[in-house]
């Protein structure tokens, strides 16, 4: 697979970055404020996967990850000004999600979003 600094095209290479479900929903779960790691497990994730995702999306300056020196130690994470400009991105899919892939009444009263 090539890499997205491969690629000409801007929406491409912004597709190829982020266009996966598990950084979609680690930037939902972020649009709302700084989280810990087992925070934004809650979402379903995979440790593992949740662990690549971050340090990808702290790789590329779209969050930040702030160690503390505590006991225990403490890490949180949150949105940089490239992350936030994400945002418009994220509520562009919200609405067309609920305009045009409306849940059934049995689905929406099982799952918030």
């Amino acid at each position: 697979m090539e890499s997205w600094r491969d690629v000409t095209c801007p929406i491409q290479r912004t597709a190829m970055l982020f266009a996966d479900v598990y950084i979609i929903m680690i930037l939902r779960d972020l649009a709302t404020g700084q989280k810990r790691f087992t925070e934004l497990q809650q979402a379903g994730i995979n440790p593992r996967i949740l662990s690549q995702r971050l340090k990808m999306l702290t790789r590329e300056g779209v969050i930040s990850r702030t160690r503390f020196v505590e006991k225990p130690p403490r890490v949180e994470y949150a949105l940089t000004p490239k992350g936030l400009a994400l945002m418009p991105i994220l509520d562009a899919l919200k609405t067309f999600g609920e305009k045009y892939l409306p849940l059934d009444d049995n689905a929406s009263s099982s799952s918030s979003s």
